[in-house]
């Protein structure tokens, strides 16, 4: 699966937002604050649909500094989440009167999820018409920041598969719906260069899951080749480290480290859709060809076709709510 389309609404930084058409690799163009801004409404669709997702986007936000300190209540979805402080989260938003920031996706299935979804038709019909063609869905949601700056209430608006809008609500949602959004929610990483990627590397290496094990190879497959042999390894303090043929990576420059990080960020996150800013590992080798991890990946770039900040890319954007195109 990967995003086709994207809008976003209340960001301080990016108050409107809009970009169509998008393919397996979308350059924003940057760095600056709105594009920053581009990340965080991306990831802010996937944090309504994932705690993992909500946790990290409090993280990206700097509104807590570890995962420990997330407090997410989940009722089948993400609905709130709670921090210490009271004063960061007010320049997030454009408008502190209003303290909400909308986004708005729209996601082309793949074709497993796609064929589990006609599973389903024979009890939902308008799911039948709402697949047929293109199999996208168009998720709204919205992020409801409280008068103390300390909670945020986030939920999905609406949900359009086709031109067929279902039930959001958790006592109306059927259970169809619930496992598409879980399992979207699960389909994005938001890359983050504060994780210990080498322990990371490590701790699936040493997994006795077949399923951890097995993207060690494919994240080896994507290092460059005058590297050498790329592993993961222990030092006698505990500290885990990358090595290139039994020597440290970054004798190659931190630029290289940065680039195996990224590469275990695509490889053993279980995403389709990556948000990486600024990218040190090879683009085409994350998105292109059968063995490739991710199916859309997001950078930020001096290059990038899409420009946040610019009127010719910045097009009015639908009410929330609106099919239309």
């Amino acid at each position: 699966m990967y995003v086709r389309s994207l809008s976003i609404n209340g960001l301080a930084d990016l108050p409107s937002f809009r970009a169509d058409d998008m393919g397996r690799q979308v350059r924003v163009k940057g760095p600056s604050p709105a594009a920053s801004a581009v990340g965080d409404g991306l990831a802010l669709v996937f944090a309504a649909l994932s705690e993992r997702a909500l946790c990290h986007l409090l993280l990206r936000w700097g509104l807590i500094q570890t995962a420990a300190e997330a407090d997410i209540s989940v009722e089948g979805l993400p609905v709130q989440a709670t921090w210490s402080d009271r004063r960061l989260a007010k320049s997030i938003v454009a408008e502190q009167g209003n303290r909400t920031v909308r986004a708005r996706a729209e996601v082309l299935l793949d074709p497993p999820m796609s064929t589990n979804l006609r599973g389903h038709a024979a009890r939902e019909p308008r799911l039948a018409v709402g697949l047929d063609g293109a199999p996208t869905v168009a998720i709204e949601v919205s992020a409801f920041f409280g008068a103390s700056w300390d909670v945020l209430s986030i939920s999905v608006q609406s949900v359009v598969i086709g031109g067929e809008r279902f039930p959001v609500a958790s006592n109306e949602r059927p259970p169809w719906l619930s496992w598409l959004l879980k399992t979207i929610g699960e389909r994005f990483v938001s890359h983050d260069e504060t994780i210990d990627h080498a322990a990371k590397v490590l701790a699936a290496l040493i997994s006795p899951s077949a399923e951890r094990h097995a993207p060690i190879s494919q994240w080896q497959r994507l290092t460059p080749p005058d590297f050498g042999h790329v592993r993961a390894a222990q030092l006698d303090s505990g500290r885990a480290v990358f090595l290139a043929d039994d020597r440290p990576v970054s004798r190659h420059g931190a630029g290289a480290v940065r680039a195996l990080e990224q590469s275990v960020s695509a490889t053993m996150m279980g995403a389709d859709v990556m948000w990486v800013g600024a990218a040190e590992v090879r683009r085409t080798v994350l998105t292109e060809g059968d063995e490739s991890p991710l199916e859309q990946l997001w950078t930020i770039d001096a290059a990038g076709e899409i420009d946040p900040t610019g009127q010719d890319t910045i097009r009015t954007i639908l009410p929330f709510g609106s099919t239309e195109e």
